[in-house]
C-alpha cells in the first residue's frame, strides 16, 4: 500500500473512531427529542416535586397544626375539668358532741312548743274543782300513798329532791314529814288554762302521777302555788327535775307559760341534762329494812270539799278553806283554834299529816 493510501486509510479510520465516539457522546434526534421530552418531563415533576412537597408540608404543617390545637384542646379541656373538682363531703360529726347537741336541743324545742302568755287572773282560782287524793284504781290506797308506795327505796325510804333530804319514815307508808307536792300548783295550772277545762280533766289533773312527788313538808310549803320564775328548789338536781317535770305536764295538758317562766326555764336548760336526774346514794344511817304495810281502803264520804272526806273540824267547816297559800295542804297552824281539834275519819288515812300520834284525833295542842 502507498504510503498515500496509507494516511488515507489512516485519517478515515480516525475520523470513524472520532464519529464513534461521537455517537457514543451525543444523544440522536429522536433521543434530542426524547431527552428533550425527559427534560421537559424532569423540569415538570421537578415543578410537581416542590408542589407535592409542599402540600406535604403544608399537610404536616396543618397536622402539626391540628395536633397542637388537639393538645391545646386537651388541655383546656383538662383544665377545665381541674378548676371545678369534686365537692368534697362535710366533715362527720364527733360521736361526743352529737348526742350532747341533739339532748339539749330536744329539751329546749320540747320548752319551745309552749305558748308563751300572761297568766289569766280574771275567773278567780277554786281549789274544791280539783277533787284530788282520789282511790283511781280501786285498790284501796289513794294518791298520796300510791305516790309514797312508788317512791320509797326500799330498806332506806324517802328522797325529797326539792331540798336534798332524806327521810327514813315511820314504818310502812306512814312519813308525816313528807308532803305530796303537785309541781304544776292547781293555782298555776288554773291560770295557765285549766279553768276552762270540764269537771273531769280537773279531777284527773289533780291526781296525775306525772304531776306529783313527795317532798319534805318544809319545801312543799316553801314553794307554796309559785311558778318556776318565782320559786325554784334550793337543791341543784331538784331545779333540773323541776324543769323537766313543767315541760312535761305543761305540754301533755296544754298548758301556757308566762315570759318570765319561760326565760328561768330556757336558762336551766344550758345547764341540766334532758333526763331525770339520779336520786343519789342515800347515807348509811339509812339501811335498815322497812316492811311496807297495806293500808285500809278508803270509806266513801260525802263532802263540800276534798279535805272533809277525811277530817271533820270541831265547829263542822269545810277544812279546805283554810289553806291559806294555797299549796293543796293544810297543817295545824293554818287552822283557827274553833276549827280544832280535827277528827280524822279513817285512822291510818291522814294525807294533810295532822294526826302526829296516830290516835285518830289531828291538831290536838
Amino acid at each position: 500500500m502507498s504510503h498515500r493510501k496509507l494516511r488515507t486509510y489512516l485519517f478515515l479510520l480516525g475520523l470513524a473512531l472520532v464519529g464513534c465516539s461521537e455517537t457514543t457522546d451525543e444523544p440522536t434526534q429522536d433521543q434530542i427529542q426524547i431527552g428533550g421530552q425527559d427534560v421537559g418531563n424532569q423540569k415538570e415533576s421537578s415543578e410537581v416535586a416542590p408542589s407535592l412537597s409542599q402540600i406535604e408540608k403544608d399537610s404536616e404543617t396543618l397536622s402539626s397544626a391540628s395536633e397542637s390545637e388537639d393538645t391545646a384542646g386537651n388541655a383546656v379541656d383538662n383544665e377545665e375539668v381541674g378548676s371545678s373538682p369534686s365537692p368534697e363531703p362535710p366533715p362527720s360529726p364527733t360521736t361526743n358532741s352529737t348526742p350532747q347537741i341533739t339532748e339539749k336541743g330536744t329539751l329546749l324545742i320540747q320548752l319551745e312548743s309552749l305558748v308563751i302568755e300572761p297568766e289569766n287572773e280574771v275567773s278567780p282560782y277554786n281549789r274544791s274543782e280539783f277533787p284530788h287524793w282520789d282511790d283511781e284504781n280501786g285498790d284501796g290506797m289513794n294518791t298520796r300513798l300510791e305516790v309514797l308506795a312508788l317512791e320509797k327505796i326500799e330498806n332506806v325510804g324517802w328522797y325529797s329532791r326539792w331540798d336534798g333530804e332524806w327521810y327514813e319514815g315511820e314504818g310502812g307508808l306512814s312519813a308525816p314529814r313528807f308532803d305530796i307536792d303537785h309541781i304544776v300548783s292547781l293555782k298555776e295550772a288554773w291560770r295557765s288554762g285549766a279553768d276552762e277545762w270540764s269537771a273531769s280533766d280537773k279531777d284527773t289533773f289533780a291526781d296525775d302521777m306525772l304531776n306529783l312527788i313527795a317532798v319534805t313538808a318544809s319545801s312543799n310549803r316553801s314553794k307554796g302555788a309559785r311558778d318556776a320564775a318565782e320559786w325554784l328548789p334550793p337543791e341543784p338536781s331538784g331545779q333540773c327535775y323541776l324543769l323537766i317535770r313543767v315541760i312535761q305536764v305543761k305540754r301533755k295538758w296544754n298548758l301556757s307559760i308566762n315570759q318570765a317562766e319561760y326565760e328561768t326555764l330556757k336558762e336551766l336548760t344550758e345547764s341540766c341534762a334532758p333526763e331525770i336526774p339520779a336520786i343519789p346514794s342515800s347515807p348509811p344511817e339509812l339501811s335498815t329494812s322497812v316492811p311496807i304495810a297495806t293500808p285500809t281502803a278508803l270509806p266513801a264520804q260525802s263532802s263540800s270539799g276534798y279535805g272533809s272526806q277525811f277530817y271533820q273540824t270541831a265547829d263542822g267547816s269545810d277544812i279546805d278553806m283554810y289553806d291559806a297559800n294555797d299549796n293543796g295542804d293544810i297543817n295545824c297552824g293554818e287552822l283557827p283554834s274553833v276549827a280544832k281539834p280535827v277528827l280524822v275519819r279513817s285512822p291510818g288515812t291522814d294525807p294533810y299529816r295532822l294526826d302526829g300520834d296516830n290516835d285518830g284525833i289531828g291538831c290536838e295542842g
